[in-house]
């Protein structure tokens, strides 16, 4: 059976709707890692990319924008991350707060 995309503020608006869920993703927002998770999703997404052409434009494998994505990693190396700005023509931005 093949399984059913689904949009992540999709996703995003029906799960708010539960408190448990709110709560954790408001805990989530503190967690650097989480972010830039939540933020490769959306810019792939915006860019109506799947896993596996992101992939192809940075020449790794799917297997690895699927861990880039995944909310609890967080071996996220310099190089990678410019290497997605520059994917996605965005600058790459790093602060102390």
């Amino acid at each position: 059976m093949k399984q059913k995309l689904v949009d992540y503020r999709q996703w995003r608006t029906k799960a708010l709707k539960d408190p448990a869920v709110k709560k954790a993703l408001q805990e989530a927002d503190d967690d650097p890692a989480v972010a830039i998770a939540l933020q490769l999703i959306q810019l792939r997404q915006t860019h109506c990319w799947t896993q596996v052409q992101l992939a192809q434009k940075l020449r790794t494998s799917q297997q690895a924008i699927a861990r880039l994505e995944s909310l609890n990693y967080a071996g996220y190396s310099l190089k990678i991350l410019e290497r997605i700005a520059a994917t996605f023509n965005k600058k790459l931005k790093i602060q102390f707060v």
